[in-house]
């Protein structure tokens, strides 16, 4: 879906996740969070309806409104600012993965894959976030791979973790030469990536309509589960805050001193 995420502030009765925000606002993702350009609907369409490319390529090629034009795993990195290096993986062991899926309380078998219900809403949002704004999902949000699950607890802990390639690859698998079935996926971050690199490309008035994340999704996300549904999360164990995502250290209010306040007046 890759659409732009909610980074305001929590509506009254989710204070709980002002941290989350905090952490959201402050991390290497928050800048392909929040980002929200205008799409051009024919930028997108002639990106992927055009573009060519064979197993092994390390550029996608296309051209749009005549103009040739690639992207690279680099081109993802420069423009998305997630911080990472080529060299940093994409992928951690399940053993590791599930260590930190144990201390955001979940309620789960060992992934893959991770079952986002199963999950604190707390982190439930976070996993909800990563699928909604970052990965390549067209649908099919209530579980997570390996893949996606260790880019979520590599962001809560710091890992290391290429999420340039992340996306690249999860591009390159669209590429109609090797996906018959391919759709208009990362449109906003393609957007992104063509104003920066090709300046010159036609503006065009059609524009594509993506939606945005609001405040609603905190009502969505902490709704109990119903009875009817297969799975279910039992809130177990408490709500555990840490890594990027800790709890929030509020500064104590300033004392002011009456006599020094009165000597003033």
């Amino acid at each position: 879906m890759n659409i732009a995420c909610y980074l305001s502030d929590c509506p009254k009765g989710f204070e709980t996740y002002k941290s989350l925000i905090v952490g959201l606002n402050t991390c290497r993702l928050a800048h392909s969070l929040r980002e929200n350009p205008i799409i051009r609907e024919d930028w997108i369409k002639d990106f992927w309806d055009i573009l060519m490319a064979k197993k092994g390529d390390s550029v996608i090629r296309s051209k749009v409104w005549g103009t040739e034009v690639s992207i690279s795993e680099q081109d993802i990195r420069d423009v998305l600012l997630f911080g990472d290096a080529a060299d940093d993986p994409i992928e951690y062991s399940k053993e590791k993965v599930m260590e930190v899926l144990g201390k955001m309380s979940y309620e789960g078998e060992t992934p893959p894959p991770t079952i986002k219900k199963l999950l604190h809403p707390y982190w439930r949002l976070l996993a909800h976030i990563y699928l909604l704004c970052i990965s390549g999902n067209k649908n099919g949000l209530d579980k997570l791979t390996l893949k996606q699950t260790s880019a979520v607890v590599s962001v809560v802990e710091e890992w290391k973790y290429s999420y340039s390639k992340s996306v690249f690859d999860d591009m390159f698998v669209n590429v109609k030469t090797l996906n018959k079935k391919y759709w208009y996926k990362f449109p906003r971050f393609i957007q992104m990536i063509l104003e920066k690199k090709y300046p010159k490309l036609p503006v065009i008035v059609k524009t594509y309509y993506a939606k945005m994340m609001n405040h609603l999704v905190f009502t969505w996300i902490n709704q109990k589960s119903r009875d009817n549904v297969g799975v279910k999360y039992e809130n177990k164990h408490a709500l555990k805050k840490f890594g990027m995502f800790a709890e929030i250290q509020e500064a104590a209010p300033t004392q002011v001193n009456a006599m020094w306040l009165r000597s003033m007046m």
